[in-house]
Parts: structure tokens; sequence; C-alpha cells
């Protein structure tokens, strides 16, 4: 019974995490995964590598949709990543980051700290949503924590 459980949960819920277009690599001190509701949970020391892209936070939450491809991705807790997305080099910290991979939207909250490498950018806000699809950028900041965006001009001359 316990190898026809093994094979199940390896087939199941460890191959397709793996069978996407560009392997990820996810590393924690514990797995667990609820097959029903189709949802796998890395917890302590979380660490997830795709290409370029890295996270690493104290737990990693991957959901699945019916076909058993992620859907979206959850990094919670003391969350530090480092992305390239269209060109652009992104890194930081956040409490809390959602990636949605079909959407190619970021969603960022908790004491936000992004740098945008490529442009020579840094923002501080409490809340930051990326569609990178479109470009478009939405950032709160609260009232006692306003949002601060700090970049370069050109000189005019």
């Amino acid at each position: 019974m316990k190898k026809i459980l093994i094979r199940f949960f390896i087939t199941f819920i460890i191959f397709p995490v793996f069978s996407n277009a560009e392997e990820i690599d996810i590393t924690a001190d514990h797995f667990h995964a609820d097959d029903l509701s189709k949802v796998a949970y890395f917890d302590g020391n979380a660490h997830i590598e795709q290409g370029q892209n890295s996270f690493s936070a104290s737990r990693v939450v991957v959901y699945f949709n019916k076909k058993k491809k992620a859907k979206k991705y959850e990094a919670i807790g003391s969350v530090f990543f480092d992305l390239v997305e269209n060109g652009i080099h992104y890194r930081g910290r956040a409490e809390k980051i959602l990636y949605s991979p079909n959407s190619s939207m970021y969603f960022f909250s908790g004491n936000v700290e992004l740098e945008d490498l490529t442009n020579n950018r840094k923002i501080s806000a409490e809340v930051i949503s990326l569609d990178l699809n479109t470009g478009l950028a939405d950032i709160k900041g609260t009232d006692t924590k306003p949002v601060h965006f700090r970049f370069e001009i050109e000189d005019r001359q």
C-alpha cells in the first residue's frame, strides 16, 4: 500500500511541478501536499528557483489547476527575491508575494522594498502590483509609511 501511495504522490503531485516548460527547483525543510485541494506546501527555509528567478521564504505554497499545472505561487514570511522579467532585473524583499504565471502578475505585500537594478530605481511601499504583460504597476503606502520612490533623471544640457 505504501508503494502505491508513494507512486501516486510522485506521479500526480511532484511530476507536474517539474513538467512545465522551464524546470522549477524547490527546496525546504518540510514538504506536504493535499491532492484533493491541489496544493503543495514547502515549509522552513523554502527556496524556489526557475531560470534566473529565485525566491527565499519561510513558506512557499504552490497551487495547481485540474491539469496539474502550477497556477499560482505564494511565498510567505521574510521573502527575498531576485527576478529578471522582460529584460528588467528586480531584487528586494517583502512579507508576502503572490505570482500567477498565466497572467504574469506579481503582488508584493508587507513592507516591500523593490529595486529595479536595470533602471536604477528603488521603491518602498506597503503593496506593489506588477502586471508584466501590460507594464502597469499599482503601488500603495499607508498613512504612517507613504510610498517612497527614488530614481535618477538625465541631466539637461
